[in-house]
């Protein structure tokens, strides 16, 4: 896979740490999630696996720590910034990427080294930030007018149903009734979103190519709702049709694939790392529970890390060329 470049680009202004937007924090869910999607196939592949899991989560870490305090510097220096970010019609929805890569660490580290103090406080922060936005963005997007249907993308799902992924860790450090609570509200609202979307759609036509990507956040859903059913204990069919789900969502999100590369590479082509990542690691769990061979979670696995492995270093070379850190498309709002 390739990222088409332009044969004339008009002259770029230099890479600039003001430039720094929210889906920066998009790759620490990817991390996360392949980690957590390796520390499920370490049954196949014994401490080699655990290791790779260990290995990922630490890069995982290391990005959001070193991102955090680079986002901490740009808000202090351009304090303005903050504000454009709440009022853009859609790029308001990434500051969930923040309790959310919070929650998926804290993940991480409790399957990695168990239940301790640190990913407790972690995943409390998480959740109770996850919980404030969702109620902030859909009093938001309800208050919007003209731009209301410009900012229903799939990446309203990062905000609203990313409520799901509490049980993953909450349940292990003794907050069943809270994670359940709040992952039952983004399952109520998952429907809800995926309405809104079809209605978006039909008023406004498709959304631009450079947000084309963000169809594969369309998988996570229903692949983290399926891992949740399977600590629940529900049986193996409500497993199994959120699996066969997430299976259709891989494969039209694939069919799109051609106009996600048909352009210069940003961060929101990282859109594809944490569903893909979810969604090998739901089919591991579902082939582990027998329900499905495990040949087919080894090769979303390895999807998976195809497709990370390739990010990571389109994002280390645009950052060396300058291609990253600039401004984004589009007119900002004023403050």
């Amino acid at each position: 896979m390739s990222c088409a470049v332009p044969a004339a680009q008009p002259p770029r202004a230099p890479a600039s740490l003001e430039h720094l937007g929210l889906t920066w924090f998009i790759p620490v869910m990817g991390l996360s999630g392949l980690s957590l999607a390796w520390r499920q196939a370490a049954p196949l592949f014994g401490d080699s696996g655990l290791l790779v899991s260990q290995l990922i989560g630490a890069f995982a870490a290391l990005w959001f720590v070193v991102l955090l305090g680079l986002t901490v510097v740009r808000v202090l220096r351009w304090p303005h910034l903050a504000h454009h970010k709440w009022m853009h019609p859609v790029r308001y929805v990434f500051i969930a990427t923040v309790p959310v890569s919070m929650i998926l660490l804290a993940t991480v580290g409790v399957s990695l080294t168990g239940v301790a103090p640190h990913w407790n406080v972690l995943w409390q922060i998480g959740a109770a930030a996850q919980a404030a936005l969702t109620v902030a963005v859909l009093v938001r997007w309800v208050r919007m007018h003209t731009a209301r249907w410009v900012g229903v993308t799939p990446g309203l799902l990062i905000p609203v149903v990313g409520n799901v992924l509490l049980p993953l860790a909450g349940v292990a450090l003794g907050h069943a009734d809270w994670a359940w609570a709040q992952a039952m509200l983004g399952i109520a609202l998952w429907p809800v979103v995926l309405v809104l979307l079809v209605l978006r759609v039909q008023r406004l036509g498709w959304w631009p190519d450079r947000l084309r990507p963000s169809v594969f956040v369309l998988i996570a859903p229903p692949s983290v709702i399926g891992a949740d059913l399977i600590i629940w204990q529900a049986g193996a069919v409500p497993a199994m049709l959120c699996w066969v789900l997430a299976l259709g969502f891989v494969l039209w999100a694939m069919s799109q694939l051609p106009k996600c590369f048909d352009q210069p590479f940003g961060m929101g082509m990282w859109s594809l790392s944490f569903p893909l990542a979810a969604f090998a690691s739901l089919s591991l769990r579902v082939g582990q529970a027998s329900w499905l061979p495990q040949w087919v979670g080894l090769v979303a696995l390895v999807l998976a890390s195809v497709v990370i492995t390739a990010l990571v270093r389109w994002t280390f070379w645009g950052l060396r060329s300058g291609d990253l850190l600039q401004p984004e498309p589009g007119p900002a709002p004023k403050p």
